[in-house]
């Protein structure tokens, strides 16, 4: 139930520093942050001059790309993407290994600004010549044009300017009108990338991070893209998965899930891809093959199916998937499907705790992309549409990495295209103190932050904290998370309980 995904998706494999901890003794509590962190930025990207020097900068956030994945071609060879959407055009600075390439369209950018495509623009930068433009119009061909409009600067970086106005004369008016104002979409990601046009082809010589940032504009604004009507009354769940994913595919997008609540969830790298190499030939290149689900509330098994082939990626075609069909109460089920051939762990009529395994993310059933989870909710005995998904105690970024500068910490969020989500304070797994610790636990637990020398915790204190999952028991050392735990249980996440075997120790 996913797509095949657009030229915006990137290259590089998914580092370990994707699997590292997104802290969240460390992170904001709700938009609050995020609109302090916009309100000090947009000074700063306004006095940026397009000059190709770079140092005006600031503290705009800059995403790393490896040095030396360019074949030798330093000044091709991407090692940093910032952006700054304005409330009148884009900025991008693009750092390269070497003095970067003055050659005619050596440097590109895919513009994900709108809607369900990942690849809304790709603008060829041109110094002295009109810029290419392609536009991809949502379920539209494609069209190509000669656009002079952008400012371009090659010094010490590369620097451009992407002006709205001048750009919207130049789009179909649904996409002009999704460039600025009230019905803009909150946040713009950018894919930079380079070519070598002294080559017969054009070869693609490097392809930088997939950048995402919330517009520079004023605040407060709705850093959430709206949902269907409908997505507000939404069933809340904790997340199934432990560590970073993408949210690949909302509900009533314009391919599988149109008319239907319904999200694919996949693993990716810093530049979107989730495969490595890509494209990945096998099942097995994908960076969520085979991974961990797990039911994230209690349940009873309704109904499975476990016997259906994993189908190679990117094949198009409609044959059974693999799923687990799992009733919540209230008449109310979830589909965990497209997962792996023999991996099912349930049978139906078992009843299930929270953190239970059902199964492990495949390629089963009508997939046109690759493996992925497609999770769903459900009114037992109607199916489709199906109901929508709120996920509980949960960190919401932009980008794939473990300091998003725009990552937020929610209690409850329904569920959109095109942003990352791992379960709030959940290193080895997740439990919740108020569900899992008494009184006493509590109190010892205090003791421990206090002088954990001196309060050492009970064993039955450890027993009782132990991490739904984890190989081992938690050492509560993630104090900052307990301590807000304990002073506001109704804001802040789980306890982030840091497990020895995470940290090494």
């Amino acid at each position: 139930m996913s797509r095949i995904r657009g030229r915006a998706l990137g290259i590089a494999a998914l580092g370990a520093a994707l699997l590292a901890r997104v802290a969240s003794a460390n992170g904001p509590i709700g938009d609050a942050p995020v609109f302090a962190r916009i309100d000090a930025l947009r000074p700063v990207a306004a006095a940026i001059a397009i000059d190709g020097n770079g140092a005006d900068w600031g503290a705009i956030p800059d995403f790393p790309d490896p040095a030396g994945d360019a074949g030798g071609d330093a000044s091709r060879d991407i090692t940093g993407v910032a952006i700054a959407p304005l409330a009148d055009s884009l900025l991008v600075r693009i750092t390269t290994a070497g003095p970067p390439s003055t050659y005619d369209l050596a440097f590109w950018l895919d513009v994900d600004f709108m809607g369900q495509e990942p690849l809304d623009l790709e603008i060829g930068l041109y110094a002295g010549f009109p810029d290419v433009l392609w536009t991809y119009p949502e379920g539209e061909t494609p069209s190509f044009q000669y656009w002079s409009d952008s400012q371009l600067a090659i010094g010490n970086v590369v620097e451009a300017r992407i002006p709205y106005a001048q750009l919207a004369a130049a789009l179909l008016p649904a996409m002009a009108a999704a460039l600025t104002g009230s019905g803009a979409r909150p946040w713009v990601r950018v894919t930079a990338f380079t070519r070598d046009y002294s080559q017969p082809n054009a070869p693609l010589i490097d392809t930088g991070p997939a950048v995402a940032s919330f517009r520079l504009v004023p605040t407060p604004y709705a850093l959430d893209s709206t949902l269907p009507p409908g997505g507000d009354a939404a069933v809340p769940v904790p997340p199934a998965l432990s560590g970073l994913w993408y949210v690949e595919q909302g509900a009533f997008g314009i391919f599988s899930h149109a008319g239907y609540w319904g999200y694919d969830f996949s693993i990716v790298d810093a530049s979107l891809f989730p495969d490595s190499p890509h494209p990945g030939p096998e099942n097995s290149d994908y960076l969520d093959f085979g991974q961990t689900v797990r039911t994230p509330v209690a349940g009873t098994v309704y109904s499975t199916a476990d016997g259906n082939v994993d189908i190679p990626p990117l094949v198009v075609g409609s044959t059974a998937a693999n799923f687990v069909y799992l009733d919540i109460g209230n008449d109310i089920a979830l589909l965990f499907t497209h997962l792996k051939q023999g991996s099912v762990a349930v049978t139906p009529a078992q009843s299930l705790d929270p953190g239970a395994i059902v199964g492990q993310v495949g390629n089963s059933g009508s997939s046109d992309a690759g493996p992925h989870l497609h999770l769903g909710a459900e009114t037992i005995g109607v199916g489709a549409p199906g109901l929508p998904i709120a996920q509980t105690e949960v960190e919401v970024g932009l980008n794939p990495v473990a300091a998003d500068p725009w990552l937020r910490w929610l209690p409850s969020w329904g569920i959109r295209e095109g942003y990352f989500v791992r379960s709030a304070g959940a290193l080895c797994g997740d439990v919740v103190v108020d569900q899992v610790l008494n009184a006493g636990d509590v109190s010892a637990l205090r003791a421990f932050l206090s002088n954990p020398a001196g309060a050492p915790l009970s064993s039955e204190g450890v027993r009782r904290c132990t991490v739904i999952g984890a190989p081992h028991p938690c050492d509560v050392r993630d104090s900052a998370v307990l301590r807000r735990k304990l002073a506001t249980p109704g804001r802040a996440p789980g306890i982030a309980q840091v497990c020895p075997a995470a940290l090494g120790t």
